[in-house]
């Protein structure tokens, strides 16, 4: 019998691999303790539990405590499936070159450190984070000068990136400061209304600031520095917008490295090419579109009304995708690309607003009675 392939002959192609998501949830802490055996040839340890660490740094070690303060939240890390990455400083203190060196090795964005650099050296390393773009660096203080000092200067200079906490307590700063990063960097941003605010939220293993006064807390939000106090008897973070808020950095250096793997895909998982055309750029576009709908779904995005006087493309279509979608893509026709871009390959360029959804932190009622 003869076979088929005398008259049909197919040939099986896969698709290629294209880059997996970012985990933005992944942290990094930075100590001065050596584990049992030291650490591998990688440089760092991956963590998924404390108890793992009272293996490696035993149970009164700095990077134990912080550990436990970590993994105590819920939701956690763990919920996003993140990690907590333990790393060695190469110094005394933190410095950025211990964050740029693991960055090379392994993603994370959360940083912590069981030894900070003095006060004097912050608004520098702030700088270098910031400079960064997708790290965030939460740096805790137990001296009360420091919210007018250092960190109110790296408010003025928009170091976004760097979290600012102040806890009366030099015991606790440390707590303070692994439980808040335990409990932000838990968004599982792939569910539904899963972004958050740290505002109001209860820490565990944390005691609350019992120096705080009115006075300490309108300074520490002015300087845009979050604290852990008691409200009514209720343990909560308070935050505010003096340095932005951290979930807005947070989620927008999630929406950046999923649209930059998004867009990568699109151009890398395609068996041909992705054509200089109108039908290729609108392939590019169905990606970031996947990604801003992704971002409406978790609730970082929603539709709402555009109030910054910046706008792009049809105006009509701009206003009407923002207030019905919650953010509008465009690009210009190819037609109309120079012929240094097309000689060089580029896509026209394609831009993207987005209306942020926010979130209610206070509420004030007016209460009208009649008899």
């Amino acid at each position: 019998m003869l076979s088929l392939t005398n008259v049909i002959n197919i040939s099986v192609s896969e698709a290629p691999v294209g880059l997996g998501a970012y985990n933005v949830n992944n942290v990094a802490l930075f100590t001065d303790e050596t584990p049992k055996g030291g650490f591998p040839t990688a440089g760092y340890i991956p963590y998924v539990s404390p108890a793992a660490v009272a293996k490696d740094f035993g149970s009164e070690s700095d990077t134990y405590a912080m550990a436990v303060a970590f993994f105590s939240q819920n939701p956690n890390s763990l919920n996003g499936n993140g990690e907590l990455i333990v790393a060695p400083m190469a110094g005394s203190a933190l410095a950025i070159g211990d964050i740029t060196g693991l960055a090379a090795k392994v993603f994370f964005v959360g940083v912590l450190a069981n030894v900070y650099p003095a006060n004097t050296g912050w608004k520098t390393l702030a700088d270098a984070v910031q400079a960064l773009g997708d790290k965030i660096l939460i740096l805790p203080s137990s001296t009360y000068s420091d919210v007018a000092g250092a960190f109110t200067d790296i408010k003025d200079a928009l170091d976004t990136r760097t979290r600012c906490l102040y806890h009366g307590d030099a015991d606790e700063k440390l707590a303070f400061a692994a439980a808040y990063a335990g409990a932000g960097f838990s968004v599982n941003y792939g569910a539904s209304n899963s972004t958050l605010t740290m505002n109001l939220k209860q820490l565990a293993t944390v005691a609350t600031d019992d120096k705080i006064t009115q006075a300490y807390r309108d300074a520490c939000l002015a300087a845009g520095v979050d604290i852990y106090a008691s409200v009514a008897g209720i343990p909560a973070v308070l935050s505010s917008g003096g340095n932005d808020y951290f979930d807005n950095v947070l989620n927008t250096i999630w929406f950046v490295s999923a649209l930059k793997v998004a867009g990568f895909n699109a151009l890398a998982q395609v068996a041909s090419k992705v054509p200089q055309t109108e039908a290729g750029i609108s392939l590019l576009k169905s990606a970031y579109r996947t990604v801003c709908q992704q971002a409406v779904n978790n609730a970082f995005v929603a539709p709402g009304s555009w109030t910054s006087p910046e706008t792009f493309g049809v105006q009509a279509d701009f206003f009407a995708n923002i207030s019905g979608f919650g953010f509008y893509i465009y690009s210009q026709p190819v037609n109309l690309q120079s012929v240094a871009d097309r000689t060089a390959r580029k896509a026209p360029v394609i831009q993207i607003a987005a209306k942020l959804a926010g979130a209610v932190h206070s509420s004030n009622v007016i209460v009208s009675l009649n008899a």
